[in-house]
C-alpha cells in the first residue's frame, strides 16, 4: 500500500524511496517529529522550502494578517454562514508562529550545493520509525563532476527533555577525495501564513555554539531563544561564523578522503518566555554547557527509553491485517506527539503541532476526541488539558457576563488568552455552545477513568459548578410544554445554525447537570471551600436538579427517532445545489442550501451513542444509525470514527472496518485534501477509540470497566493496554473471545464486566470470556 509516495516497510517504519516534489508537502506533515512541546515538520536539512518547513512550539502564538475571501452566491451562505459585515472588518488573526528552521545542514561538494533537485539522486530512502520516533534519511548524490557522496541524516524531538532536539549527520565521499563545506545552524527566514512577524533581538557565537533570541510577534511579545551545540568528527576542520541574509550558522570546511565517514552532530535547545520567567539566554547557556558532556547517542538513549515506554501504552497490535495494524499505529504515533505531558500552557489543537492550519487553536475536539485516549492509557498526563481550561475559568466567566449569562461560557476556540479566537466572519461557532458542556463531560470522564477525588475537590467541582450555572441561565422554560429548552444554537453539525433543541447539546447538558448534582451530594462539606470561593448557594443545586429533570431530551417515542433539532424531519432529504463558491474556507462538499436540507456535515445524534454511551434500546439505536449515517456527507474528518463505533455497537463488521480504515488512513491517503496543512489530530485519536470503544466495546464508569466485545472476522487478534483507577490491564480480543489480564503490579482488584458477566481480576491474573458462538463450537 502506497501513501503519497510512502509505504510501510514493516510494522514500525513508514518509508519513502524516491524524492518527489509532488508529494513533498504531504510527506512533511506525515513524517513530522515532535514531543508535545515542539513539532518539527519533515522538511529537508539542506533547504526548508516555504509551505514545507515548519517549527511550532505549543502556545507560542501571535497575530498576523489573514486574508479571508468569500462570495455569498447562495442564500445559505448569505444568511446562515457568513457574517459579511464582520468580514469587512476582519484583518488579523491569532495563530501559531513558525519560529525558525534549526534543521539547516547544507553540504557543498566540488563547488556545488547538495539539493535533491540538482545533480543526480542515486539512492533515496527516508523513514519515520514509529518504534523510537526517529526520522532517518539516506541519500547517495552525484554532482555534475561525477562526485558521489553518501549522506545519512537522523533526528528526533526528545521525550526526555521537552526543549531538546537532536540531529546526527554523516557524509562519506564514495569515489573522490576533496574539499567539503558544511553550513550548519539556523535559518531565520521562516514565515507564518506567508508573513514574518518575529523579530530577532540577539545573536551570539561562542566556540561551536550558535544562539539566537527573537520576539515571536508584536501583540503578545513572547520571546523564543534557540541554541545549537555542534560537534564535528572525522577530520580537523576550519570553522567560520556566518551571519548573513537570515542565516545564523557556522561553516565547517575540511579536506575529505574517499570512503571515510565524517560526522556532524547538532544538539538544539529551544526555550520560550511561556516556559520560564528567567532570562532565556541563561537557560540556553545551561543547555549548551550540558551538551558539552553529551552526544546524540547519549540523548537518544534517554529519549528512546521514555518514548518506547509511552508508545507501548498507546500502541494497538492487530494480527492478521497488516494494513490496519500499521495505519492505526501511525495514527497513534501522531496522537502521542500531540500530548504536552509536562505543563498546561496549552492543550490539544486540531492539527497538533504538525502544521499551521486551524492556527493551533484549542477546540472542543480536545475534550471529546483527543483527551479520552489518554484518560484510558496515560491518566497521569490527562489532567493537563483540564488544568488548561481551569486556568482560563476567569475568561470563561467574563464571556458569560458579556453575553448576559451566569457561570462559565467557554469559547468555541481559544489560544493564548482563554478568550474567543474563532474567525469573526463565520456565524455558527458563536452558537456552538455545546463546547461548554463538552468541558464538563471531560471533567466527568476524567473522574470515571481515574477516581481522582483530589482533583475534583481542587479544580473539577469548581469548573462544573460554573458550567452548570451557565446552562441554568441559558435555558428557556416553555410554559406550554412545561419543559426547559435550549434555543438558537449550532450542534456538532455546523451546517445547521440557528436551531432550537439540538439533540447533542440538550443531552450533554442533561448529563452534566445530573452528574454535578450527584457529586454535590457525594462531596458535601468536603468542598466547602469551593462553595465559598464560588459563592455557591444550596438553592442552586435545586435549580440544577430542576433543569436536569425538565430539560427536553429529543426523542419521538412513536418512531424511535431522535430529531437532531426542532423541525429537522420537515426539511428535504435532498440537498439543493445553488451557486458554486462554497466559500474559500468552509467544510462543505457542495454549494448547497443546507438550511433547507437534512444533509449534515458530521454526526450529531450519533455522537451521543458513540462518545456519551447513550443508553437506548438497540432498535432505536439502529434506526437512528441507519438514518443519520445516510444523511451525513462526512465533510469533517471527525465523522468516520463515530460511524465506526456505532456500527461496531450494532455488530456490523464490514461497515465498522470501513469507517475505521477511513479514520486511520485519513491523512495517509489525503482523503480530505488537506494533509499538507497538518494531521487531523482529532481523527487520528479516533482510530484508537474506534478499536477500544468500538471493536472491543470498552466503556468506563466510576465503578468498573465494561466490555461488549465484537470482532472483525478477518483479524486474528487485537491487543492493547489500558489503565483504570491506576490499575493497568491488557485486552486481548480474537474471534473466540476476549481476555483481560491485570498488570502484575496492580495494588487492587480490577472490576470488569463482559456482556453482563462480572469478573474481579487480581494482579497478574486473566479473565477469559468466550463468545457464545465459540463456546457452542467447542461443545459440538
Amino acid at each position: 500500500m502506497s501513501y503519497a509516495g510512502l509505504e510501510f516497510e514493516n510494522a514500525h517504519c513508514l518509508a519513502e524511496h524516491e524524492y518527489s516534489l509532488l508529494n513533498e508537502a504531504n510527506v512533511a506533515t506525515l513524517l513530522t517529529t515532535g514531543n508535545g512541546y515542539m513539532g518539527v515538520r519533515a522538511s529537508l536539512e539542506e533547504y526548508g522550502s516555504l509551505g514545507i518547513q515548519g517549527f511550532l512550539v505549543r502556545g507560542v502564538m501571535d497575530e498576523v494578517v489573514e486574508v479571508r475571501l468569500t462570495m455569498c452566491d447562495n442564500m445559505y451562505m448569505k444568511k446562515y454562514y457568513v457574517e459579511e459585515d464582520r468580514l469587512k472588518k476582519f484583518e488579523k488573526q491569532e495563530r501559531a508562529i513558525n519560529l525558525l528552521d534549526f534543521l539547516l545542514v547544507r553540504f557543498e561538494i566540488g563547488g556545488e550545493v547538495f539539493y535533491p533537485w540538482d545533480g543526480k539522486v542515486i539512492l533515496w530512502k527516508r523513514c519515520l520509525r514509529l518504534s523510537d520516533g526517529v526520522l532517518y534519511r539516506e541519500v547517495i548524490w552525484e554532482n555534475s563532476k561525477g562526485q558521489q557522496t553518501k549522506f545519512c541524516f537522523s533526528r528526533f524531538a526528545s521525550f526526555s527533555d521537552d526543549h531538546t532536539y537532536c540531529q546526527h549527520v554523516t557524509a562519506e565521499p564514495l569515489n573522490y577525495s576533496g574539499q567539503i563545506k558544511v553550513l550548519s545552524g539556523l535559518d531565520l527566514r521562516t514565515k507564518s501564513n506567508g508573513q514574518i512577524p518575529q523579530k530577532t533581538i540577539d545573536i551570539q557565537f561562542d566556540g561551536h555554539t550558535v544562539f539566537q533570541e527573537e520576539i515571536a510577534g508584536p501583540k503578545y511579545g513572547f520571546h523564543a531563544a534557540s541554541g545549537v551545540y555542534q560537534t564535528f568528527s572525522g577530520h580537523s576542520a576550519d570553522w567560520e561564523d556566518v551571519n548573513e541574509d537570515g542565516i545564523v550558522a557556522q561553516r565547517i570546511t575540511f579536506e575529505a578522503e574517499q570512503e571515510k565517514v565524517y560526522t556532524l552532530e547538532k544538539l538544539v535547545s529551544v526555550v520560550t518566555s511561556r516556559d520560564t520567567d528567567r532570562e532565556l539566554a541563561e537557560c540556553i547557556k545551561e543547555y549548551m554547557d550540558k551538551y558539552k558532556d553529551s552526544s546524540y547517542e547519549k540523548e537518544y538513549k534517554k529519549h528512546s527509553k521514555i518514548y518506547k515506554n509511552l508508545f507501548s501504552k498507546l500502541d494497538i497490535v492487530i494480527e492478521g491485517d497488516d494494513t490496519a495494524d500499521r495505519a492505526i499505529r501511525f495514527s497513534n504515533y501522531h496522537t502521542l506527539i500531540s500530548l504536552e505531558r509536562n505543563d498546561y500552557v496549552h492543550s490539544f489543537s486540531a492539527k497538533g503541532l504538525t502544521g499551521e492550519m486551524y492556527n493551533n487553536f484549542v477546540w472542543w475536539d480536545a475534550e471529546i476526541f483527543q483527551a479520552p485516549v489518554f484518560l484510558q492509557t496515560m491518566p497521569e498526563y490527562s489532567k493537563n488539558p483540564l488544568l488548561f481550561r481551569y486556568s482560563h475559568l476567569k475568561e470563561a466567566k467574563e464571556l458569560a457576563i458579556k453575553e448576559g449569562y451566569k457561570g462559565a461560557r467557554y469559547p468555541f476556540t481559544t489560544g493564548v488568552t482563554g478568550e474567543e479566537t474563532v474567525w469573526t466572519d463565520v456565524r455558527h461557532p458563536f452558537m456552538q455552545i455545546h463546547c461548554v458542556s463538552d468541558i464538563g463531560l471531560s471533567v466527568l470522564n476524567y473522574l470515571a477513568a481515574t477516581g481522582d477525588n483530589v482533583f475534583m475537590k481542587e479544580y473539577g467541582m469548581e469548573m462544573l459548578l460554573e458550567i452548570c450555572r451557565f446552562w441554568v441561565s441559558r435555558v428557556t422554560f416553555n410554559e406550554e410544554k412545561r419543559r426547559y429548552e435550549i434555543l438558537q444554537v449550532t450542534g456538532t453539525d455546523e451546517h445547521h445554525p440557528y436551531v432550537d433543541n439540538n439533540a447533542y447539546t440538550n443531552y450533554s447538558v442533561y448529563n452534566v447537570l445530573s452528574a454535578t448534582c450527584r457529586l454535590l451530594e457525594r462531596y458535601g462539606e468536603e468542598i466547602a471551600s469551593v462553595k465559598q470561593k464560588t459563592g455557591f448557594d444550596e438553592k442552586e443545586k435545586e435549580e440544577f436538579a430542576r433543569v436536569a429533570e425538565l430539560i427536553y431530551l429529543p426523542l419521538n417515542l412513536e418512531t424511535g427517532m431522535i430529531p437532531q433539532f426542532d423541525g429537522y424531519f420537515s426539511l428535504s432529504r435532498e440537498l439543493e445545489v445553488q451557486g458554486g463558491s462554497k466559500s474559500g474556507y468552509t467544510q462543505m462538499k457542495q454549494a448547497g442550501l443546507y438550511n433547507k436540507s437534512q444533509v449534515i456535515k458530521q454526526p450529531d445524534v450519533l455522537m451521543l451513542f458513540a462518545y456519551q454511551n447513550l443508553d437506548m434500546p438497540d432498535t432505536i439505536y439502529r434506526r437512528n444509525l441507519d438514518y443519520y449515517q445516510g444523511r451525513c456527507e462526512a465533510a469533517s474528518s471527525l465523522s468516520y470514527c463515530v460511524h465506526s463505533i456505532c456500527f461496531a455497537d450494532m455488530d456490523m463488521p464490514e461497515s465498522t472496518y470501513g469507517y475505521l480504515m477511513e479514520t486511520a488512513e485519513m491523512d495517509l491517503k489525503n482523503m480530505h485534501g488537506g494533509t499538507q496543512d497538518g494531521i487531523h489530530s482529532g481523527c487520528a485519536a479516533g482510530a484508537w477509540m474506534a478499536v477500544a470503544r468500538g471493536v472491543a466495546g470498552m466503556k468506563i464508569t466510576e465503578d468498573m470497566v465494561s466490555f461488549t466485545p465484537h470482532y472483525i472476522p478477518w483479524w486474528d487478534k487485537v491487543t492493547f493496554h489500558c489503565v483504570w483507577h491506576n490499575l493497568g490491564y491488557q485486552v486481548t480480543l480474537d474471534n473466540s473471545g476476549i481476555n483481560i489480564t491485570a498488570d502484575a503490579d496492580n495494588n487492587n482488584i480490577l472490576p470488569v464486566k463482559v456482556n453482563g458477566s462480572s469478573y474481579s481480576i487480581k494482579a497478574g491474573e486473566t479473565a477469559v470470556h468466550a463468545f457464545a458462538a465459540a463456546r457452542l463450537a467447542r461443545n459440538t
